[in-house]
Protein backbone atom coordinates (compact mmCIF):
# COMPACT_ATOMS: atom_id res chain seq x y z
CA UNK A 1 0.00 0.00 0.00
CA UNK A 2 1.23 3.49 -0.89
CA UNK A 3 0.18 6.36 1.36
CA UNK A 4 0.51 10.15 1.17
CA UNK A 5 0.84 11.85 4.56
CA UNK A 6 0.36 15.58 5.05
CA UNK A 7 1.47 17.12 8.35
CA UNK A 8 4.25 14.66 9.14
CA UNK A 9 6.09 17.20 11.30
CA UNK A 10 3.17 17.73 13.69
CA UNK A 11 2.33 15.87 16.89
CA UNK A 12 0.02 13.25 15.38
CA UNK A 13 1.83 13.22 12.03
CA UNK A 14 5.11 12.15 13.62
CA UNK A 15 3.41 9.25 15.37
CA UNK A 16 1.72 8.29 12.09
CA UNK A 17 5.14 8.20 10.47
CA UNK A 18 6.42 5.83 13.17
CA UNK A 19 3.49 3.45 12.69
CA UNK A 20 3.73 3.57 8.89
CA UNK A 21 7.44 2.81 9.09
CA UNK A 22 6.77 -0.37 11.06
CA UNK A 23 3.95 -1.63 8.83
CA UNK A 24 5.40 -4.14 6.34
CA UNK A 25 2.37 -3.80 4.06
CA UNK A 26 3.10 -0.08 3.61
CA UNK A 27 5.62 -0.06 0.77
CA UNK A 28 5.93 3.70 0.26
CA UNK A 29 5.01 6.89 2.11
CA UNK A 30 5.00 10.16 0.19
CA UNK A 31 5.59 13.13 2.50
CA UNK A 32 4.90 16.61 1.10
CA UNK A 33 6.74 19.21 3.19
CA UNK A 34 7.56 22.90 2.99
CA UNK A 35 11.27 22.53 3.56
CA UNK A 36 13.69 19.73 4.38
CA UNK A 37 15.63 19.94 7.65
CA UNK A 38 17.99 17.87 9.79
CA UNK A 39 15.13 16.44 11.85
CA UNK A 40 13.69 14.52 8.90
CA UNK A 41 13.47 10.82 9.59
CA UNK A 42 15.16 8.81 6.85
CA UNK A 43 13.83 5.48 5.65
CA UNK A 44 14.00 3.78 2.22
CA UNK A 45 10.21 3.85 1.88
CA UNK A 46 9.87 7.53 2.85
CA UNK A 47 9.82 10.04 -0.01
CA UNK A 48 10.01 13.63 1.22
CA UNK A 49 8.98 16.17 -1.41
CA UNK A 50 9.37 19.92 -0.99
CA UNK A 51 6.25 21.65 -2.31
CA UNK A 52 4.64 25.06 -2.52
CA UNK A 53 1.37 24.69 -0.60
CA UNK A 54 0.00 27.74 -2.41
CA UNK A 55 0.27 25.87 -5.72
CA UNK A 56 -0.75 22.32 -4.90
CA UNK A 57 -2.18 21.65 -8.34
CA UNK A 58 1.28 21.32 -9.87
CA UNK A 59 1.98 18.24 -7.73
CA UNK A 60 -0.78 15.94 -8.94
CA UNK A 61 1.45 12.84 -8.98
CA UNK A 62 1.83 13.04 -5.19
CA UNK A 63 -1.81 12.07 -4.89
CA UNK A 64 -1.73 8.96 -7.08
CA UNK A 65 -1.67 6.70 -4.02
CA UNK A 66 -3.97 4.27 -2.22
CA UNK A 67 -4.78 6.59 0.66
CA UNK A 68 -4.18 10.16 1.84
CA UNK A 69 -3.84 11.06 5.52
CA UNK A 70 -4.25 14.74 6.39
CA UNK A 71 -2.85 15.77 9.77
CA UNK A 72 -2.63 19.48 9.00
CA UNK A 73 -3.60 21.98 11.68
CA UNK A 74 -2.48 25.22 13.27
CA UNK A 75 -3.27 27.71 16.00
CA UNK A 76 -4.66 31.21 15.69
CA UNK A 77 -1.37 32.55 17.04
CA UNK A 78 0.79 30.77 14.47
CA UNK A 79 -1.61 31.48 11.62
CA UNK A 80 -1.74 35.18 12.50
CA UNK A 81 -5.44 35.54 11.78
CA UNK A 82 -8.67 33.62 11.40
CA UNK A 83 -8.21 33.63 7.63
CA UNK A 84 -4.74 32.19 8.09
CA UNK A 85 -6.06 29.36 10.23
CA UNK A 86 -8.90 28.73 7.78
CA UNK A 87 -6.31 28.33 5.03
CA UNK A 88 -4.49 25.56 6.93
CA UNK A 89 -7.48 23.89 8.59
CA UNK A 90 -10.08 24.25 5.83
CA UNK A 91 -8.86 25.35 2.41
CA UNK A 92 -5.72 23.20 2.29
CA UNK A 93 -7.46 19.94 3.35
CA UNK A 94 -10.22 20.53 0.78
CA UNK A 95 -7.67 21.30 -1.95
CA UNK A 96 -5.79 18.14 -1.04
CA UNK A 97 -9.02 16.17 -1.08
CA UNK A 98 -9.89 17.51 -4.51
CA UNK A 99 -6.56 16.39 -5.94
CA UNK A 100 -6.86 13.04 -4.19
CA UNK A 101 -10.31 12.52 -5.70
CA UNK A 102 -9.12 13.45 -9.20
CA UNK A 103 -6.36 10.84 -8.81
CA UNK A 104 -8.93 8.23 -7.75
CA UNK A 105 -7.69 7.86 -4.18
CA UNK A 106 -10.03 5.41 -2.47
CA UNK A 107 -9.51 6.36 1.19
CA UNK A 108 -9.13 9.85 2.66
CA UNK A 109 -8.35 10.24 6.37
CA UNK A 110 -8.48 13.46 8.40
CA UNK A 111 -7.91 14.70 11.93
CA UNK A 112 -10.84 16.91 12.91
CA UNK A 113 -11.93 17.92 16.43
CA UNK A 114 -14.37 16.63 19.02
CA UNK A 115 -16.55 19.73 18.79
CA UNK A 116 -16.62 19.93 14.98
CA UNK A 117 -19.83 21.61 13.88
CA UNK A 118 -20.35 23.80 10.78
CA UNK A 119 -22.88 25.87 12.74
CA UNK A 120 -20.79 26.32 15.90
CA UNK A 121 -20.31 29.82 17.32
CA UNK A 122 -16.67 28.86 18.03
CA UNK A 123 -14.47 29.60 15.03
CA UNK A 124 -12.25 26.54 15.53
CA UNK A 125 -15.13 24.07 15.82
CA UNK A 126 -16.98 25.72 12.95
CA UNK A 127 -13.90 25.45 10.71
CA UNK A 128 -13.50 21.75 11.52
CA UNK A 129 -17.19 21.18 10.88
CA UNK A 130 -16.99 22.93 7.52
CA UNK A 131 -14.02 20.88 6.37
CA UNK A 132 -15.87 17.66 7.27
CA UNK A 133 -18.94 18.84 5.37
CA UNK A 134 -16.77 19.77 2.39
CA UNK A 135 -15.08 16.36 2.34
CA UNK A 136 -18.43 14.61 2.13
CA UNK A 137 -19.07 16.33 -1.21
CA UNK A 138 -16.15 14.48 -2.81
CA UNK A 139 -17.86 11.15 -2.11
CA UNK A 140 -14.73 9.13 -1.45
CA UNK A 141 -15.37 5.37 -1.35
CA UNK A 142 -13.92 5.56 2.18
CA UNK A 143 -13.69 8.65 4.41
CA UNK A 144 -12.32 8.36 7.94
CA UNK A 145 -12.58 11.34 10.29
CA UNK A 146 -11.02 11.22 13.75
CA UNK A 147 -12.44 13.66 16.32
CA UNK A 148 -10.06 13.88 19.28
CA UNK A 149 -10.38 16.12 22.29
CA UNK A 150 -7.34 18.01 23.66
CA UNK A 151 -4.20 16.29 22.37
CA UNK A 152 -1.51 15.16 24.79
CA UNK A 153 2.14 14.67 23.84
CA UNK A 154 5.34 16.56 23.20
CA UNK A 155 4.96 19.11 20.44
CA UNK A 156 7.85 20.73 18.61
CA UNK A 157 6.22 24.07 19.30
CA UNK A 158 4.61 24.75 22.66
CA UNK A 159 1.00 25.87 22.84
CA UNK A 160 0.89 27.62 26.20
CA UNK A 161 -2.87 27.50 26.63
CA UNK A 162 -2.74 23.73 26.14
CA UNK A 163 0.23 23.39 28.48
CA UNK A 164 -1.60 25.24 31.25
CA UNK A 165 -4.71 23.12 30.77
CA UNK A 166 -2.66 19.92 30.85
CA UNK A 167 -1.10 20.98 34.17
CA UNK A 168 -4.53 21.69 35.64
CA UNK A 169 -5.83 18.30 34.51
CA UNK A 170 -2.78 16.30 35.56
CA UNK A 171 -3.84 13.40 37.77
CA UNK A 172 -7.53 14.14 37.18
CA UNK A 173 -8.07 12.68 33.71
CA UNK A 174 -10.10 9.73 35.02
CA UNK A 175 -12.72 12.15 36.35
CA UNK A 176 -13.31 13.75 32.94
CA UNK A 177 -16.08 12.22 30.79
CA UNK A 178 -14.72 10.11 27.93
CA UNK A 179 -16.32 12.41 25.39
CA UNK A 180 -14.05 15.32 26.42
CA UNK A 181 -11.11 13.56 28.07
CA UNK A 182 -7.70 14.61 26.67
CA UNK A 183 -6.14 11.94 24.47
CA UNK A 184 -2.55 11.21 23.52
CA UNK A 185 -1.49 12.05 19.98
CA UNK A 186 -0.04 8.56 19.58
CA UNK A 187 -3.50 7.06 20.16
CA UNK A 188 -4.97 9.25 17.43
CA UNK A 189 -2.18 8.27 15.03
CA UNK A 190 -2.71 4.59 15.80
CA UNK A 191 -6.41 4.93 15.00
CA UNK A 192 -5.62 6.60 11.67
CA UNK A 193 -3.10 3.98 10.58
CA UNK A 194 -5.26 1.07 11.72
CA UNK A 195 -8.12 2.55 9.69
CA UNK A 196 -6.03 2.12 6.55
CA UNK A 197 -6.51 -1.63 6.87
CA UNK A 198 -10.20 -1.40 7.75
CA UNK A 199 -11.62 1.17 5.33
CA UNK A 200 -15.28 2.05 5.86
CA UNK A 201 -17.98 2.12 3.23
CA UNK A 202 -18.63 5.81 3.03
CA UNK A 203 -17.90 8.06 6.01
CA UNK A 204 -16.77 6.86 9.43
CA UNK A 205 -16.28 9.12 12.45
CA UNK A 206 -14.01 7.92 15.24
CA UNK A 207 -15.11 9.84 18.31
CA UNK A 208 -12.97 10.68 21.31
CA UNK A 209 -14.87 8.17 23.43
CA UNK A 210 -13.64 5.32 21.24
CA UNK A 211 -10.08 6.66 21.33
CA UNK A 212 -10.13 6.82 25.13
CA UNK A 213 -11.35 3.24 25.41
CA UNK A 214 -8.80 1.98 22.90
CA UNK A 215 -6.03 3.74 24.84
CA UNK A 216 -7.21 2.25 28.14
CA UNK A 217 -7.37 -1.24 26.63
CA UNK A 218 -3.84 -0.92 25.26
CA UNK A 219 -2.46 0.25 28.59
CA UNK A 220 -4.21 -2.60 30.39
CA UNK A 221 -2.75 -5.10 27.93
CA UNK A 222 0.76 -3.72 28.28
CA UNK A 223 0.53 -3.65 32.08
CA UNK A 224 -0.66 -7.26 32.07
CA UNK A 225 2.39 -8.27 30.01
CA UNK A 226 4.86 -6.49 32.29
CA UNK A 227 3.31 -7.94 35.45
CA UNK A 228 3.84 -11.54 34.30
Amino acid sequence: MIVTLFGSSGLVGKYCLNFLEKEPSITKVILPIRKKNDEIKTNPKFEFVEIDFLNLFQYGKLFATDAVICCLGTTLKNAGSRKGREFVDLKLPLAIAGLAKSNKVKHFLLISAQGANPSSWMHYNRTKGLVEKGLEMFEFPSLTVVRPSLLLGDRTEKRWSEEILKKLLEGRLQFIPEFWRPIHGETVARALVQSLFDPPKGKRIIYNRKLVRAEAALWASENAKTSK
